[in-house]
């Protein structure tokens, strides 16, 4: 995933650092592996305009992008809706910060309804996966008192 990143902001940054190992954050549900992008956009370019063309990134859409989504396409017979997307923010100046997020809620009057995925890879344990996905949506249902 950091690579195909990578490529995008290259060529768009006069500035960019990329650790070459991810970061460990804690939370007190979950683990994640994170890998902060910091640097400095060409003129011509913004934090927004640079967190539109990377999204969808690999985490939500698989790699290489066009093949991963034509098999899922294929794969999955239902529409993954709001399962996922960007959080940020970006200023005046063009400065911002942009995080994936797998997870979303759609609210509807009195009903709420929540959308978490999981980030499959190969050596992925589809129970593995499950379970993580029921505490993403588990700590959705706390943020609405409903656990």
């Amino acid at each position: 995933m950091t690579q195909a990143m990578k490529e995008v902001l290259r060529e768009r940054s006069s500035e960019l650092h990329v650790p070459s190992s991810p970061q460990l954050i804690t939370t007190p549900t979950l683990w994640h592996l994170a890998t902060p992008f910091e640097g400095k956009a060409n003129s011509q370019e913004n934090a927004l305009t640079l967190a539109c063309l990377l999204h969808p990134t690999p985490a939500l859409s698989g790699f290489p992008h066009l093949a991963a989504t034509q098999v899922i396409a294929e794969l999955e017979p239902f529409d993954r809706e709001l399962f996922g997307g960007i959080v940020g923010w970006c200023d005046s100046e063009g400065n911002g910060e942009w995080v994936v997020t797998i997870r979303c809620a759609k609210l509807r009057e009195n009903q709420v309804r929540l959308f978490a995925g999981a980030g499959i890879v190969p050596a992925s344990s589809p129970l593995g996966e499950w379970r993580e996905t029921g505490v993403k949506l588990s700590t959705m249902l706390n943020v609405f008192g409903l656990h």
